[in-house]
């Protein structure tokens, strides 16, 4: 067995290892079922973006996650291999992607996985943006989940935005150069925000100034271990790298006018995972509604040195979290 059937099918008894594109919201939606054991929990990973596959990097970003848990990858709509195999109709794809239609793919997604597996109810993990169509799920269907974990939750984007803003301003010489950006980014920042290339520029000025004042401990995943990475083909690598937004025209709509605080009724056990430098989804906006938040349980975690993919920089220290609140 080569390197790559090793890393794709490792020798695993009780193991599972599963890789799909069933019809899912009326087109093919790439599934990846991966766990050492299946009776492990299930736990199903919404990734961020929109369109930021992480199947193809589950190796690498997510250590040790396939020995305690029985995880599932899905691409959601236009994102890499279900934009592949949905390419003629991509355009199509795009302009759909309502809050409703993630919500019912996350519920076909469940019932899919019902097919292949047996298990009553699993674990839903949203990352970034996937954590906004996770918590709605969360609050719509809380029958299905053992609990709700959102990774860098969204509460609101431009929110997000202005609260890292007003953290960088308090860090930097008052005066300088690089305050006198943040001020004009806040100025030009749009009240009702659209992905377009006015939104970009300004993201463009931010995320580099965050990294110099904030981000201090986050690591980069090295390119030479993405692009040999064993689950993904050229054109998969390609999709995954580069994207393209004109393909999640709805699903940024979406998340741009997402609000997690206007409804904070649950039905699940939560907890919310901050990395400590955190930009873009800073964990601030969470603490100030979480008294409002109603869950039979309910717990914010930050992470110290770890940013946005808090999983990555700190994998023992976040694994660590989760299993703790799991029990």
């Amino acid at each position: 067995m080569n390197r790559k059937s090793k890393i794709v099918y490792p020798d695993n008894p009780n193991g599972i290892y599963h890789y799909e594109t069933p019809m899912i919201g009326g087109i093919r939606q790439y599934i990846q079922i991966r766990g050492t054991d299946k009776r492990n929990p299930l736990l199903l990973f919404l990734h961020g973006g929109p369109g930021g596959s992480l199947a193809g990097f589950c190796h690498i970003l997510q250590t040790g996650w396939e020995e305690h848990f029985t995880v599932v990858h899905w691409d959601q709509r236009n994102a890499c291999k279900t934009y592949l195999a949905n390419k003629a109709r991509a355009k199509e794809i795009a302009k759909t992607g309502t809050m409703d239609d993630f919500v019912q793919d996350i519920h076909e997604v469940i019932a899919y996985l019902h097919t292949v597996l047996d298990f009553d109810k699993l674990i839903l993990m949203g990352f970034s943006w996937g954590s906004a169509i996770g918590a709605e799920y969360a609050k719509r269907h809380p029958e299905n989940l053992l609990c709700y974990i959102g990774i860098g939750q969204l509460v609101n984007y431009r929110d997000g935005v202005f609260c890292t803003c007003e953290k960088l301003l308090r860090l930097m010489p008052q005066g300088s150069a690089d305050a006198a950006k943040i001020e004009k980014l806040m100025a030009d920042f749009p009240e009702h925000p659209v992905w377009n290339k006015e939104l970009t520029q300004c993201m463009r000025h931010f995320m580099p100034l965050s990294a110099k004042y904030i981000m201090k401990h986050v690591k980069r995943v090295p390119l030479g271990k993405i692009l040999k990475s064993p689950f993904l083909n050229l054109k998969e690598k390609y999709a995954s790298l580069v994207g393209n937004p004109a393909m999640q025209k709805q699903a940024f709509v979406t998340m741009l006018a997402y609000d997690f605080r206007e409804d904070l009724n649950f039905g699940v056990p939560l907890l919310f995972v901050f990395g400590e430098e955190e930009s873009v989804c800073p964990s601030e906006l969470v603490q100030a509604c979480f008294d409002e938040i109603s869950a039979p349980r309910k717990q914010i975690a930050v992470i110290p040195q770890a940013g946005h993919s808090c999983f990555f920089d700190q994998p023992e220290v976040f694994m660590k979290t989760l299993l703790e609140f799991l029990g």
